[in-house]
């Protein structure tokens, strides 16, 4: 009698901990456990998995693997040693890479979940790189392609949130401490809330090239509730312009001033564009506002290229112009600007381009690169994650702009619904952007209002309008379609096969050395 009591008590306590549990985490409005939020580690896995003391270039700390070993076969054990000695020249975080799955879920910076009921996406510092989970049972269309981040399918076992990462590279490493793995890898997480302010983080390895058997690693994800936005940490661009390699451009970039002889700025002028039609049979999320989630790919009609009308140049697609105001189509450059839009098709100018480099394409470029991209519509946001490996955030909040010294690539997006039309205002812009590879220009002062219309289920009407009273006379606009289609987005890793830079920086250097030799 005593035995089946103190059964019956723990039933009942086991019970009574799992109806805490359901009622202690926060949970969406389908009611799986909301993980949405800005969430950090507070280890040093980064630096070892495996429990080390500290070194120059390393910080100790205590082990997150699951017995504090690593099973390797013997010649992958001699391999991590090399990779050790060799470590700060054959890091892949060395040259700016991707880190991959899992190291950059514990690396020392934060980062943000959206979730809705098909997808988690997750946007970290280090690089503008994103994480794209399906979770609402989505096949792979293009199984096999390796890739730094993996593909990510996710599913919900009760409270967990259960993601299989497969088709990785081999080119990144678990730690600084050079663990690896090969392209066999195969990792299983799993996200479980244990309150409103802690995920346990557990990632199974299977990877029978290098390993002898299966091994965990486990560690806390804690919400950062002091901070309300990640910002943005772009590796390679703070080296380049820290070694010299990319050039600081005194007209364009923050806290550039507007030129003492410019025309004066009519911020007033401009026409009024036609209003759009919204098609009766859009989709809609539960709280009536347009669904425009999925792919899409612009028809920028060569926006990349040039701006403007152009066409028969040599080695340049033609441009078919996406600038509808003013009505002429010509953009209202200041003298110098449009100077300096000329020069900088210049062959010695393709190195200045931060595109080439690998950098962020800002706003509104980052939409009309050939590259598609992803809205996606978790609560109070648009995120917009593209291809090219960058993503921006738009709060729907309400929330003031960032203060004027806190200066990003793709500027700060603070967004609404206005009817239909989703209307969106960026600012404090770093002005490192070009607008296109033949170089059209915009400072760090512009201010770029976008409209989103959906005018069909499959196809969003784009507007911007650009206000830049250092490199224009007066505001101007661009319009263009977007196309949805049944596609998914991939993983372009720019910086990790990028061959051309070093050819166009040997013609910048050729042009240099001849210019001082005259």
């Amino acid at each position: 009698m005593l035995f089946r009591s103190a059964a019956l008590l723990t039933v009942f306590l086991t019970f009574s901990a799992e109806a805490v549990f359901a009622q202690a985490v926060p949970r969406t409005v389908s009611g799986k456990p909301d993980l949405q939020g800005i969430w950090q580690v507070q280890n040093r896995a980064s630096y070892n998995l495996l429990s080390h003391t500290a070194r120059q270039d390393m910080q100790p700390g205590m082990g997150v693997v699951v017995g504090d070993e690593i099973p390797y076969q013997p010649w992958a054990a001699e391999q991590q040693l090399a990779n050790f000695e060799n470590r700060q020249t054959d890091d892949p975080l060395s040259k700016c890479f991707l880190p991959g799955v899992p190291r950059i879920m514990y690396m020392e910076h934060p980062f943000h979940i959206f979730q809705t009921d098909e997808r988690v996406a997750i946007t970290f510092e280090w690089t503008q790189v994103f994480r794209h989970i399906y979770t609402g049972g989505q096949q792979q269309m293009y199984p096999g392609i390796e890739m730094w981040m993996g593909d990510s399918r996710g599913r919900w076992e009760g409270d967990v949130l259960v993601v299989e990462v497969i088709d990785h590279n081999d080119q990144t490493w678990f730690d600084a401490a050079g663990n690896f793995h090969s392209n066999a890898m195969h990792l299983t997480e799993r996200y479980r809330m244990l309150d409103e302010n802690t995920i346990e983080y557990e990632v199974t390895i299977e990877d029978e090239n290098v390993f002898t058997r299966p091994w965990v690693i486990r560690m806390a994800l804690h919400r950062q509730t002091h901070m309300d936005r990640i910002l943005e940490y772009q590796c390679q661009s703070e080296v380049e312009e820290a070694n010299g390699d990319f050039e600081r451009d005194v007209r364009t970039w923050y806290p550039a001033t507007i030129p003492e002889d410019n025309e004066p700025f009519d911020a007033d002028a401009g026409v009024e564009l036609p209003e759009l039609t919204v098609a009766a049979d859009i989709p809609r999320l539960a709280d009536g506002t347009p669904d425009i989630s999925g792919y899409y790919l612009a028809d920028g009609g060569g926006s990349n290229y040039g701006l403007e009308t152009f066409s028969d140049r040599f080695l340049l697609p033609d441009s078919r112009g996406v600038v509808v105001d003013p009505p002429d189509g010509i953009l209202p450059y200041q003298t110098w600007a449009r100077e300096e839009r000329i020069d900088r098709q210049r062959p010695h100018r393709g190195y200045d381009d931060p595109t080439a480099h690998c950098f962020l394409g800002g706003v509104p470029r980052s939409h009309y690169i050939p590259a598609p991209f992803f809205f996606l519509q978790p609560p109070g946001h648009v995120v917009v994650l593209h291809e090219r490996m960058s993503y921006r955030q738009i709060f729907l909040d309400g929330r003031a702009h960032l203060p004027d010294h806190i200066r990003l690539w793709q500027g700060d997006s603070v967004g609404r619904w206005e009817g239909d039309t989703l209307v969106v205002e960026s600012t404090n812009f770093n002005g490192k952007a070009w607008l296109n590879e033949v170089g059209d220009v915009v400072s760090h002062a512009q201010t770029v209002i976008e409209t989103f219309t959906p005018v069909s289920a499959d196809q969003i009407i784009y507007r911007a309008t650009v206000s830049d009273p250092i490199a224009y006379t007066r505001p101007w606009t661009m319009e263009m379609p977007f196309n949805r289609e049944d596609q998914e987005v991939l993983e372009t890793a720019c910086l990790e096969d990028n061959n051309d830079l070093g050819h166009l920086k040997d013609v910048r250097d050729e042009y240099r050395a001849a210019q001082n030799q005259e």
